[in-house]
């Protein structure tokens, strides 16, 4: 028995055999005994489906391809866990990541939503010369509000509603944009890197740099994400 609320960890996932594996192990690795692991593919053509079958408590749905956006919603929908935790299949956690962040809302009463800082790993030299890559870490360095390394209280999406799928892709920066102008506080931040994100070249954000920067000048205007 365990008196941990239920964490639902939700992995989007579309054509990652490559990187998947390392994903679902680091939430094994995780010392929380009260978690589910949801992941939906979004129309996978490589090996993921073979991979997850590996993990029989995995609850691994499959549906056409429809985009990042969908996928998330599908698995908020099929989560039943009171918080939610994110992981994108190309990246992965490190050891004592959910534990950190479970403790930080039993101090902190009041806060429904906490970042911790990430990284990021570039899969080669050439990805980490390119433009397009440091474009992500000059993201990285400006904000520390980035979605899939929250936990966050699942009634968060009751009240304010899921992801907006007109925006696939940044979809995560509309949310928190979103909660913010409800009066949610999103500056409940853990200085201590517990997630990886990969740059491999096929990320979705890479190929949207136009986007991303127009939604966060948005959002730096509205100083909603100062530091």
């Amino acid at each position: 028995m365990t008196n941990n609320p239920l964490i639902s960890v939700m992995m989007p996932t579309y054509n990652n055999g490559k990187y998947i594996k390392q994903a679902i192990e680091s939430i094994y690795a995780q010392n929380y005994n009260n978690m589910e692991i949801i992941v939906v593919d979004d129309g996978s053509t490589d090996n993921t489906r073979e991979i997850l079958n590996q993990y029989k408590d995995v609850k691994y749905f499959y549906i056409e391809h429809k985009g990042i956006s969908v996928a998330r919603n599908m698995a908020l929908e099929k989560s039943k866990g009171e918080y939610i935790a994110f992981l994108d299949s190309d990246d992965y956690w490190l050891p004592n990541k959910l534990n950190t962040q479970m403790q930080y809302f039993k101090d902190h009463p009041d806060c429904q939503i906490v970042f911790t800082k990430y990284e990021n790993i570039f899969e080669n030299e050439e990805l980490k010369k390119n433009k397009r890559a440091m474009h992500e870490k000059a993201i990285e360095d400006t904000f520390k509000q980035y979605l899939p390394s929250t936990v966050l209280k699942k009634e968060l999406f009751d009240k304010y509603g899921a992801f907006d799928e007109k925006f696939s892709g940044i979809e995560d920066a509309e949310f928190i944009y979103r909660i913010s102008m409800k009066g949610i506080n999103i500056k409940h931040y853990i200085d201590k890197v517990f997630y990886i994100r990969r740059i491999h070249g096929k990320n979705i954000t890479l190929q949207q740099n136009r986007t991303i920067k127009s939604i966060i000048t948005s959002i730096l205007r509205k100083g909603v994400l100062n530091k």
